[in-house]
Parts: structure tokens; C-alpha cells; sequence
């Protein structure tokens, strides 16, 4: 913002650039009538893309994708426990605790077993088949990922990226497949999404059900995209009120973390918490994350209306905030947008832009009034909130703050 030439300001500047954004980025592919949070438009392109490799071939038996999956992972942890002092082999396996593993490496080959499975699952338009070896794989991986000490993200991203293989496989059912097929895949899909590895990383148990969005643009099939979530969410009930063990360091029901604490997730050691501490922060995020999924089923099933005034309820949510924000943007609904950001501003002073680029909203939600200010001419009110940044001494636009205001003064 800082390095723009002044001669490339006008009094519409921030209108333009705003406008551009949201029109020629964000809601640039038009599917729908607004933005949407989970689903993509990439997704469909890839999908589309990757058809002309998929044929009716046959799969592995789900079995042996069992066998294929699980021999490298239990290859790994034998190599390990070589090595591990703390090592102790049970009828199960072997157990030793994560703290005294090495850092899990992709290149250890140990999901080897998980790229062959799901190449081959992928290419195959046997779609009942491939999908039951596809959760599988999402199942056996995520479940590899919680026991590793994956201090590096290596499995946390391999399986983020599995993640969106799979959505794009299963835009491919839910645009080739008969309904019967497309509900069966998807309720595979959902039962996996409902497992306790998912459920304790809830923002990808909430992706994963993105898958239904496919499903959900056309009438016959929209039914189950919204049957998946409902079966998750009551997945979810049952997981957060199940009975819990009596933790050493608290009781079964305690639970010690502050609103604080949930609001900031990212800043709690998961080795500290207690089970029912993790299954708190994990229905939080669940909550948070469900909203998502909530807005683009409304927004893809073409209720235009109630997704934006789920938009507009849950104004404190900052995804969300910015999506409502940038309908009326794209709409030209300049006064809605300053009452808008005046509802946002009183609810939670605080809340920050994360749906904008830094460098189209430099000032936050205060680049989106002062754009909403140049489109309605209000001249008077820009001259303040340019004075205003002007006495702020570390503001680095100085410069350009200080030319506007003339610009505007000057009209």
C-alpha cells in the first residue's frame, strides 16, 4: 500500500481495488450467487481433469488394501523400536511413548502403502469400490498420523492433501455416479469423517464432509450432503458426552480450560490437557468449523437468501464476516456495508480480516468502510479518517494519507 504512486490514486481508489478483488478473484467463477468457504471451483476443474485417466478397471479388495496400507506403517514402527530404549512390544505391536520417538519423515516411506492404494483407487470409476479403499486409507493414515511424532506437520500435511485427492474423487462420483451409488459413496466417506481420529482434528473432520458439497448442487442428490451433516453432528454429540476415564489430575467432567483458552486453540499443548479438555477444544472447533460447511450447503443448494443471513448472524465468526462482507461488496451495497462493519465493530472490536489479502485491506475493516465512504461521496468523513491515520506517528502511509485527504479536500 505504501509503494503505490500517487498519480495512480483517485478519489474511487480503494472501491476499485476492493471491487476488483472480490469480482475478479474470490467470486470470479460465478458459480454461484456468492462466495463460498470449503468448496472450490479447483476442485471441479481437477475433477474434471482427472477424468480422462479414470476407466473401468478394478480395484485392489479391500482387504488387500488393508495389507498394502499396514505393512509399510508397521515396518516403520518396527525400525523404530529398534532404536527406542523405551520400546515395549505387546500382542498388538509395539508401544513406546511419542516423546522418545524420532521425527516421523515422509521420506521413512512408511505411507507408501497409502499412495499405491489410493493411485489405484483413484483411476478407477468402480466408484462403490474405490471409495471403500480410498476411507480406508484415510482412515489407516490418519490414525498413522496421531501415533508418530509428527513434530515437523509432514503426516499432517500428507493427510490434508489426501484429503482434497479424495474430494476431488468424490466430485467425480457425485457427477457420474447413479444416486444410489453417490449416497452409498458418501456415507462411506462420512463414517470415516465420524471416527475418533477425525473427530479430535475437527477442521479436517469438517473438510472431509465437504465432500458432500458436491452432491448438494443438484436436487436428487442434495439430501445426502445435508444427511452427512447431520449424521456428524450427532457423530459429534455422542463423542462429546460419551463417559470419560477419571484423569489423575482432574475429574471425569472437569474441565479446566477458560473461553480464552478455546478461542485461542492453537496456543494449548495437547500433551497438558486432560481427555476431556481434548475432547472440549475438539468439539469447539467442530462448532467453529461446522459453520462453514452450514453457509456453503445453503449457499450451493441455491438458498441465496438464507446464506447470507446465516452470514450476517454469525457476524463475530471471521470467515464468515468477510464473506457477508464481500456480497455486498460485489453487490454495490455500500450503505449495508458500513451498517455492516459498525454491527461487526460493536459485537468484536478486535475481530481481524483473514478472507482479504493484507495488501487489499491494509487498515482491516476500516479499508472496507473507507472504500464504502469514497463510493457514497462522503468526503467530510474520509477527511477525518485521514486525519486521523495522519496522527498516528508509525502509520507508514503517511504520505499517501496525507494526499488523499488533499484529494479530498480539494473536491
Amino acid at each position: 500500500m505504501g509503494n503505490i504512486s500517487h498519480e495512480h490514486v483517485d478519489a474511487r481508489h480503494e472501491v476499485k481495488e476492493l471491487s476488483d478483488y472480490v469480482d475478479n478473484g474470490w467470486l470470479k467463477s460465478g458459480e454461484f450467487d456468492g462466495p463460498t468457504i470449503l468448496w472450490n471451483q479447483l476442485i471441479r476443474k481437477a475433477s474434471e481433469q482427472d477424468a480422462e485417466n479414470r476407466n473401468d478397471a478394478p480395484v485392489a479388495p479391500l482387504s488387500d488394501a488393508d495389507n498394502v496400507i499396514s505393512m509399510p506403517m508397521q515396518w516403520y514402527f518396527d525400525s523404530i523400536a529398534a532404536i527406542v530404549p523405551t520400546a515395549e512390544r505387546t500382542e498388538t505391536g509395539v508401544e513406546m511413548p511419542r516423546a522418545d520417538m524420532p521425527t516421523f519423515h515422509l521420506d521413512s516411506q512408511a505411507l507408501s502403502g497409502v499412495d499405491a492404494v489410493v493411485g489405484n483407487a483413484m483411476v478407477s470409476t468402480r466408484w462403490v469400490d474405490a471409495v471403500g479403499n480410498l476411507a480406508k486409507a484415510l482412515e489407516m493414515t490418519a490414525k498413522f498420523v496421531g501415533n508418530v511424532a509428527d513434530r515437523d506437520n509432514e503426516g499432517f500435511d500428507y493427510l490434508k492433501d489426501l484429503i482434497q485427492n479424495v474430494r476431488v474423487y468424490m466430485d467425480a462420483v457425485a457427477c457420474n455416479a447413479d444416486p444410489m451409488t453417490g449416497e452409498q459413496a458418501l456415507r462411506m466417506i462420512t463414517t470415516v469423517a465420524c471416527s475418533d481420529d477425525f473427530r479430535l482434528n475437527a477442521m479436517q473432520m469438517v473438510e472431509l464432509l465437504s465432500c458432500g458439497l458436491s452432491f448438494a448442487q443438484w436436487d436428487d442428490t442434495r439430501m445426502f450432503a445435508y444427511d452427512a451433516l447431520t449424521n456428524a453432528i450427532a457423530s459429534m454429540d455422542d463423542f462429546t458426552n460419551r463417559p470419560m476415564p477419571t484423569d489423575e489430575h482432574a475429574g471425569a467432567d472437569d474441565v479446566q480450560l477458560s473461553a480464552a483458552d478455546l478461542d485461542n486453540l492453537a496456543s494449548l499443548d495437547p500433551s497438558l490437557l486432560t481427555e476431556r479438555e481434548l475432547v472440549a477444544t475438539a468439539r469447539h472447533q467442530f462448532d467453529h468449523a461446522v459453520q462453514f460447511l452450514r453457509h456453503d450447503l445453503m449457499r450451493i443448494s441455491g438458498d441465496a437468501d438464507a446464506a447470507d443471513a446465516f452470514l450476517r448472524e454469525h457476524h463475530t465468526t471471521e470467515p464468515l464476516a468477510d464473506t457477508y462482507a464481500a456480497r455486498l461488496i460485489a453487490a454495490g451495497r455500500w450503505n449495508d456495508l458500513i451498517d455492516f462493519i459498525d454491527l461487526v465493530e460493536r459485537d468484536n472490536p478486535n475481530q481481524t480480516m483473514v478472507m482479504f489479502p493484507e495488501d487489499v485491506v491494509p487498515y482491516e475493516w476500516e479499508t472496507l468502510r473507507e472504500a464504502a465512504l469514497e463510493a457514497l461521496g462522503r468526503g467530510d468523513e474520509l477527511a477525518a479518517m485521514y486525519r486521523k491515520r495522519l496522527e498516528d506517528g508509525y502509520d507508514p502511509n503517511t504520505e499517501l494519507n496525507q494526499y488523499k485527504l488533499d484529494l479530498w479536500l480539494n473536491r
